[in-house]
């Protein structure tokens, strides 16, 4: 026997049903509900049923680049998982506030490619917090910091991230590593330097309202998880004179233009690892990104501080270890793949049914979210029908599960969640740099000669006499090319020279 979904069904899974908030478009139409067998196994599903999201599908559309509302915060989901699917990239968080104000929570691999489809400038994309440091949570940074600046993002990257674990080396008594975000921004920052000095040779930096300094400056902020101090450390030599400064300690990470973003210890795989709470103290909004985690108590104090709960609570979950090791092409008698799965599951992450127990556990306090959202899962019909299931065992509240594009505007008044329809083909969007008119500093690679056709950029500065010298003449080929008509290294009739 086939069943559909019912709409009262697809509700219940939205959560807009049992927790009684209107979530614009989460419901689903019954015609186009996947079908669902009443022996329904987890471990087997129809292939069909893994094909889709109809959670997902179902939310009403947006154009991206709607503006934010002034008293809206918005809240869009640029990476879901840690298995990068075509659907599904690794992890990252974009929120925009209504006074301007813009954050990166994590910027995993791939990413940068739905930022782009989602025509976000890379001017608004200039603080990054990291929750830790694991590729899939970091990757997709060293596309930011080095094509940020070819764009309209030529002011400095600001990076804000854990501590050092503190943890010796197993193998090497007394050997404790520089394993924080300093450490990390420091050979970050040297390990992209042929890509940073190579593209120099044009403007990175503007000339008005970018006091803090140039695009290929990082900015970094080391948030201590034991003590909630912090260090600063910048690749600009000296500390860029205009670069804002932010409240020292006391958990906050981040305070400016009414705007709070603290943090809080995470457990997640090794010490170090940090939640983040953003307050938009002005309209009186909030959101707690968890990043990866074990359930925790640092979690629940976090989210029933204040006279009020946060209105989104976003909270990693997984899939568990027997549907983790099936879908990746094993067996759940392969007793090595469920311990490897059950291991890393207790290593690191949140099960279905405990991310039901903390929702639960916060609104017992009286302080449940006005949604909950279940990320870093891999979100496809058979899976979430499961997920939501176990949630609801312990959790009656508004409860989603994120997807790429899932896009959610949240005022006072309501929370309403959309799906954003992007291009596959997109380029990249135009400068929403305020002051661009003005202009930018000269390059580093510059050229200011009166027969320099690009000055003051300087393209071929940077090559050696022998490999110019092998260039073949642009005239050999199309005798209009701006290369034939105006030469360059060859100025003013001049012979062959280097461009040095």
């Amino acid at each position: 026997m086939v069943e559909r979904i019912s709409r009262r069904e697809m509700l219940k899974l939205s959560g807009a049903a049992l927790g009684g908030l209107a979530l614009g478009g989460c419901s689903a139409s019954a015609g186009d509900a996947p079908p669902i067998p009443a022996d329904f196994d987890e471990l087997n599903p129809p292939f069909p049923l893994t094909q889709r999201n109809t959670l997902f599908a179902n939310l009403a559309p947006m154009n991206p680049i709607e503006p934010v509302g002034a008293n809206e915060m918005r809240i869009a989901f640029m990476g879901t998982t840690v298995v990068q699917r075509r659907t599904q990239f690794c992890s990252s968080v974009y929120v925009e506030l209504g006074n301007g104000e813009s954050f990166v929570f994590d910027c995993g691999a791939g990413v940068t490619v739905n930022y782009t489809a989602m025509q976000i400038p890379m001017s608004k994309m200039r603080k990054v917090f990291l929750t830790h440091l694991h590729g899939d949570h970091t990757s997709d940074l060293t596309h930011l910091y080095c094509f940020g600046p070819q764009q309209d993002g030529k002011s400095p990257l600001y990076v804000f991230g854990h501590s050092a674990s503190g943890i010796e080396d197993p193998q090497i008594p007394g050997k404790y590593y520089d394993d924080g975000t300093l450490n990390f921004c420091r050979h970050f920052r040297e390990m992209n330097r042929w890509h940073t000095e190579s593209q120099s040779f044009v403007p990175t930096r503007w000339k008005v309202g970018a006091e803090d300094g140039d695009g290929y400056d990082i900015i970094a902020t080391e948030l201590d998880w034991r003590t909630g101090g912090r260090r600063t450390w910048t690749s600009a030599d000296p500390y860029p004179e205009g670069a804002p400064v932010f409240r020292p300690s006391g958990w906050v990470a981040y305070e400016k233009n009414g705007v709070r973003i603290s943090f809080f210890p995470a457990v997640h795989d090794r010490n170090g690892s940090i939640s983040y709470k953003l307050e938009w103290l002005d309209k009186g909004l909030s959101m707690i990104f968890a990043g990866d985690t074990k359930p925790n108590q640092f979690m629940l104090d976090n989210a029933t501080s204040g006279s009020t709960g946060v209105d989104v609570l976003i909270h990693e979950m997984v899939v568990p270890p027997e549907v983790w090791v099936v879908k990746n092409g094993g067996s759940v008698d392969d007793v090595a793949a469920m311990n490897l799965a059950r291991s890393i599951q207790e290593n690191s992450h949140t099960p279905e049914k405990a991310f039901g127990y903390l929702m639960n556990e916060i609104a017992k306090r009286g302080k449940a979210p006005r949604l909950a959202v279940a990320t870093h899962f891999q979100a496809e019909d058979d899976t979430i029908i499961k997920a939501m299931e176990r949630i609801r065992s312990w959790y009656a509240g508004p409860v989603t599960v994120a997807a790429d594009f899932m896009v959610l505007k949240v005022t006072r008044d309501s929370i309403d969640q959309r799906r954003a329809v992007v291009s596959d083909y997109s380029w990249d969007p135009p400068s929403a740099y305020p002051y661009a008119s003005q202009g930018t500093y000269p390059p580093k690679y510059a050229d200011t000669s009166s027969c320099n056709p690009y000055k003051p950029m300087a393209p071929l500065a940077q090559f050696d006499p022998s490999l110019l010298d092998k260039v073949v003449d642009p005239c050999l080929y199309d005798a209009s090319d701006f290369g034939c008509t105006n030469p360059y290294p060859y100025p003013c009739g001049v012979g062959k020279k280097s461009a040095t």
